[in-house]
């Protein structure tokens, strides 16, 4: 450039800043000559001439506007392009002046404009900094930043003003892109990296956490943004920190349709202006998480920044889950865009994130909703990736997901939840097996949302998914009935209470056994979730017969008690009720109570009956058992669990008159006690045979091998219940007489005395209930009625007294032919 030329730039500079001086109105266009003023130095050789112009710009400028003091940054920092020392030298002069000074020459300086405060001036120098750094050749700059930059703007990082708070932060964040520009070229480490973000959080942290009143929030992330980029990267703790500040910062942030309270001093900004603040804001976040995650592109970086939003993702408040569930839909689009797979890896963290998103498509919110489809559409895309597809492949229930989003439109509950488990079916076919444990335990925490909807539709998922995949889970099924035990606790939806029984009835039908045996090892009694539990499985008539085959099965190969001695002070021996006998009889007691149940309670009803008679004859009197699995269970009446088992079973069978019968008679009670437990027997076959009549000769057979039971007390219930069916005419109707009368024969001679009695007293009820058969078996009947009379063992005399009883009701009836029998069994 001639001399004439640079005579020609001078003057422009000039006479431009002179106008600039005078002209009060139309900022943008200061803000633009400001900018000219700037190119138009970087032309001049004159070094002196460049000072001069920059002093001028400076001291002649309305420092008070925004815009004007963003142009006269931008000026400066253009023409730092050509004249980087000039610039800074001028910038560290006009720091030290009488500007900065609270005294009678700062209005002189700046032309008697009073009203300028000093705040405005240094916050005008702040953003030249930052100009500078951006618009200084990239081979130069570097070396300058820490001394002659960040040296002179560091010593305003703990202002309370908000325009040098927000030209700090925008200045920092020029200092960042620029640092960026140079490390492409040229390898740099920005030691003051971690430094700056910790001010800049610190400007966040100090705004009011209740409302949206500046813009320091979005400019604070911005920059933070740019200095993510930097190296060295930050540390986990550093991540989490920066990461827990904005988030939390943002989403905590009331809906932008509301109005904060004026403070003083302070303009509230109207609906306008707070909606694009909002935007900006939003807007700003993401671009803080895109950078971060730009750092790290992985599975876990994602994750890193995941965990800080997901929690939002359930929050009770509409505004709050759309910017979590948006956040994360434009971060995992952006993750897909960026993918570059080199080697085939494991998007380990798939089953956690579906589990976390998809019950999110039944969100009350619409736009929640659609949100929740692209992520899991997204999602599927970057598994595809994973798996080795390549960009361009398509795959066809992926693809169905976009059309499924169609109708998440409809409100309608059933649409939802119709459509909920379809896109199940589609991710179902695409989670690898090692993913699948991660979305099912995801998907227990879903069951107790804060949103009604996603509760249910984490229910459907969950049942979708476990059965097309649970058949592979075996090894978790006790760890998953654990976990729906502790979500029980929390539902309060009685859809979901009702949808979590369906999931322990899926994995009962494919797991039964390890099923059974899980609920057994609970603790006695039963809480009311684990008996839930139990009751779920009656639902399906296949799952709840082989439960019932299965419990039956177990008690009688089990024992039923074991004998303990008691404290040593009072000796003896107590019946102690085993654990298994006592749970199961507990678990087939509550799946009884689920009316489902009815048609394999029916089909199994003299297996069941005779199986819990026996039961309830073993029960009696027996202790409940005490160990650290069963803390509670003192409460538990062993007896009674029987019992009420039976009469629950009976319900089921709907013997409704022998109900009736057995509650006027007290019945329930008499059988659950020792001292009356034959009486209360003897009640349930009188009514069994004056009610039930047909039932009987099935549970009759059933119940003749346990005659020849070890345990005696299971032997005088059969024995009584048998007693009393021979009081009763139906026992010759339905052809049981001659059972009954050999079983009873062969009891006479069993090493117990109760047992002993009752098989006389059996005998001696044929002649009221059978009289026409007394003399059918008169010589068995006199043989038997003469030995009960001359019983030794006999320390009550009750068998003694029931063979004189018995023989007084044969008499009655015997013929002449078979008296003789009577003076023969006399005289021997």
């Amino acid at each position: 450039m001639s001399i004439e030329d640079d005579k020609w730039v001078c003057q422009f500079a000039a006479e431009a800043t002179r106008y600039l001086s005078t002209y009060n109105n139309a900022l943008e266009e200061k803000s633009f000559l400001y900018r000219c003023i700037g190119v138009t130095l970087q032309q001049c050789f004159n070094k002196e001439v460049v000072k001069k112009q920059l002093q001028e710009v400076l001291l002649t400028a309305r420092h008070s506007d925004a815009i004007e003091r963003e142009g006269v940054a931008m000026g400066v920092g253009l023409c730092a392009n050509s004249h980087l020392e000039g610039t800074l030298a001028k910038l560290d002069e006009f720091g030290k002046s009488d500007a900065f000074k609270k005294s009678p020459s700062i209005f002189n300086l700046l032309k008697e404009r009073n009203e300028v405060e000093v705040e405005k001036v240094k916050s005008t120098l702040i953003l030249c900094y930052g100009h500078v750094a951006l618009n200084a050749p990239p081979e130069k700059i570097l070396s300058r930043i820490d001394q002659d930059i960040l040296r002179c703007i560091s010593k305003h990082f703990n202002t309370k003003d908000l325009t040098m708070k927000l030209s700090l932060i925008q200045s920092v964040g020029l200092i960042a892109k620029a640092i960026s520009r140079c490390v492409k070229k040229q390898g740099y480490i920005f030691s003051r990296k971690q430094e700056l973000i910790t001010v800049m959080l610190d400007f966040i942290k100090s705004e009011p956490s209740d409302s949206l009143r500046t813009a320091v929030r979005p400019l604070v992330m911005t920059t933070c943004a740019n200095l993510v980029s930097l190296d060295p990267p930050l540390s986990e703790n550093e991540s989490f920190d920066l990461l827990k500040v904005c988030v939390n910062g943002v989403f905590s942030l009331p809906p932008d349709t509301h109005t904060p309270e004026k403070t003083k001093d302070e303009e509230i900004l109207d609906p306008k202006q707070r909606k694009v603040l909002y935007k900006d804001t939003l807007a700003a976040l993401q671009e803080l998480l895109r950078s971060i995650l730009a750092r790290d592109p992985s599975p876990d970086g994602f994750q890193s920044i995941f965990k800080h939003i997901e929690s939002w993702l359930a929050s009770v408040h509409d505004h709050e889950r759309e910017r979590a569930m948006t956040a994360t839909s434009n971060l995992l689009a952006y993750y897909l865009e960026n993918l570059t797979v080199k080697c085939m890896v494991s998007f380990h963290n798939l089953g956690a994130l579906l589990g976390r998103l998809s019950p999110r498509c039944s969100d009350p919110l619409l736009a929640v909703r659609a949100a929740a489809v692209d992520c899991i559409y997204t999602l599927l895309s970057i598994q595809l990736r994973y798996e080795g597809f390549s960009l361009d492949y398509r795959d066809e229930g992926v693809e169905d997901l976009l059309t499924l989003k169609e109708a998440l439109v409809n409100p309608d509950h059933s649409v939802l939840y119709k459509t909920c488990s379809d896109l199940t079916k589609v991710m179902s076919k695409r989670l690898p097996q090692q993913q699948l444990t991660t979305l099912v335990f995801m998907l227990f925490e879903g069951l107790v949302d804060s949103q009604a909807n996603c509760c249910r539709a984490s229910s459907v998922i969950l049942n979708t998914l476990l059965k097309n995949r649970g058949a592979g889970l075996q090894d978790l099924v006790p760890e998953m009935l654990e976990v729906l035990h502790v979500r029980l606790q929390s539902i309060t939806e009685e859809q979901v209470r009702v949808a979590v029984g369906q999931t322990v009835l899926i994995l009962a039908s494919q797991h039964l056994q390890t099923v059974v045996n899980t609920l057994v090892n609970q603790p006695l009694p039963y809480d009311s979730w684990t008996s839930e539990m139990w009751m779920a499985m009656g639902a399906d008539p296949i799952v709840a017969n082989q439960i019932m085959e299965m419990v039956m099965e177990k008690l009688v190969i089990t024992a039923p008690y074991v004998d303990k001695k008691e404290f040593m002070m009072r000796g003896g021996m107590t019946k102690m009720a085993t654990n298994q006998p006592l749970a199961m009889t507990c678990g087939l007691k509550e799946l009884l109570l689920n009316g489902q149940s009815q048609e394999p309670a029916l089909s199994l009803f003299p297996q069941l009956f005779s199986c819990l008679t026996v039961r309830l004859g073993a029960s009696v009197g027996v202790m409940p058992p005490k160990d650290n699995n069963h803390k509670h269970s003192g409460s538990l009446h062993v007896a009674g669990v029987a019992a009420e088992a039976l009469r629950i079973l009976l319900a089921r069978a709907q013997l409704d008159e022998v109900m009736k019968r057995l509650d006027e008679d007290d019945a329930w009670d008499a059988m659950k006690e020792l001292n009356t437990h034959v009486t209360g027997v003897t009640l349930l076959a009188r009514a069994m045979a004056k009610h039930a009549g047909p039932r009987l000769p099935a549970i009759v057979e059933c119940l003749c091998p346990n005659l020849n039971n070890i345990y005696e007390c299971q032997r005088i219930t059969v024995t009584a219940f048998f007693s009393e069916l021979l009081n009763h005419h139906v026992a010759t109707e339905l052809m049981l007489i001659d059972v009954l009368m050999n079983n009873m024969m062969e009891r006479i001679s069993d090493p117990c005395c109760t047992v002993r009695m009752l098989a006389v007293r059996g005998l001696g009820n044929i002649a009221v209930g059978s009289p026409e058969k007394v003399n059918k078996y008169a010589k068995e009947l006199l043989a038997a009625m003469s030995s009960g009379m001359e019983e030794k063992d006999d320390p009550g005399k009750l068998i003694t007294l029931e063979a004189m009883s018995g023989l007084s009701k044969v008499l009655l009836h015997l013929d002449k032919n078979n008296v003789h029998l009577l003076v023969v069994y006399i005289f021997t």
